[in-house]
């Protein structure tokens, strides 16, 4: 073999190099997406799930019975939103209305990409601003899930879900 068949051989096999980085790079980086979307897709159902199973509660455990008021007063003062004496701050179970999730906290573990951490906030917003904390007494509360893990494809790895819940009250 010739030097010069020598160096077409060294020039063919750096050519095959290049492309089996740059094909191996994308493989790989198509592999994140599906890891990153599949992650995305299970941190938005147990979010979804922590949301579903508020929704299961009171509005609010201060409505007089029949559970039926037309003055915001009545309601839970917004610093008092959260677990109420006698109920545990680490066990949902013991909650009695949707405020008492205000701060609550856990964990759901999933065979494929580990633990999802859940962190719930609950506060009052006016029908014409429901993004913004209201500070005071209204009939909706917002209830805001934030689930972290390090696979969602986000910068921080987090996803949001948010939902709005109304009190109607009888005249």
């Amino acid at each position: 073999m010739g030097s010069s068949q020598t160096l077409l051989v060294l020039a063919a096999l750096m050519i095959f190099g290049i492309i089996s980085i740059s094909a191996n790079k994308k493989m790989l980086d198509a592999s994140d997406v599906v890891i990153n979307s599949e992650a995305t897709i299970t941190g938005t159902a147990v979010g979804q799930a922590e949301i579903e199973q508020i929704m299961l509660k009171r509005f609010d455990q201060n409505l007089p019975p029949p559970l039926s008021t037309d003055s915001v007063n009545v309601l839970t003062s917004p610093s008092d939103l959260g677990p109420d004496p006698g109920e545990n701050p680490d066990n949902a179970s013991t909650f009695n209305d949707i405020d008492d999730y205000n701060g609550y906290v856990d964990s759901v573990y999933t065979p494929r990409f580990g633990y999802f951490k859940r962190t719930c906030s609950v506060y009052y917003v006016t029908a014409d601003n429901p993004d913004v904390n209201a500070e005071t007494q209204t009939f909706i509360k917002r209830i805001d899930v934030e689930v972290y893990n390090p696979y969602i494809g986000t910068p921080n790895h987090e996803i949001s879900l948010s939902k709005l819940v109304s009190y109607r009250y009888k005249d």
